[in-house]
């Protein structure tokens, strides 16, 4: 394996991330930053989180990130190992990514910064 692969961030899905990021620091003390009126990032977890609502929420489940050095080894990496691609690799501010499950159901990310 050429890349180097490391859970980096998990976000969690919410009916109402006002709500939830309002838990979040009552319950734990964690702030946030509030990127949309949908997302929010998490921090002071011990690991970068998200809380993101709206309808592009399609699961109940958090979604785990992980970050890789080698972005096209990550993608032959899954499929190789019979993980499916949900989400096609897409460009946002700052990276790159795109989503998969893997055989067990479970669907997670890997991501890129672009250099």
């Amino acid at each position: 394996m050429a890349g180097t692969y490391t859970i980096d961030y998990v976000e969690f899905p919410s009916i109402d991330n006002v709500r939830s990021r309002q838990f979040f620091a009552d319950a734990f003390g964690w702030h946030s930053v509030s990127y949309s009126p949908s997302y929010d990032e998490i921090r002071g977890a011990g690991l970068l989180a998200g809380v993101e609502s709206g309808e592009s929420v399609k699961s109940a489940a958090p979604l785990v990130v992980i970050r890789s050095s080698d972005f096209e080894e990550a993608r032959r990496a899954v499929l190789a190992a019979g993980g499916t691609i949900t989400l096609p690799l897409f460009e946002y501010p700052g990276g790159r990514r795109f989503h998969f499950r893997e055989p067990g159901g479970t669907e997670m990310r890997i991501w890129t910064t672009i250099e």
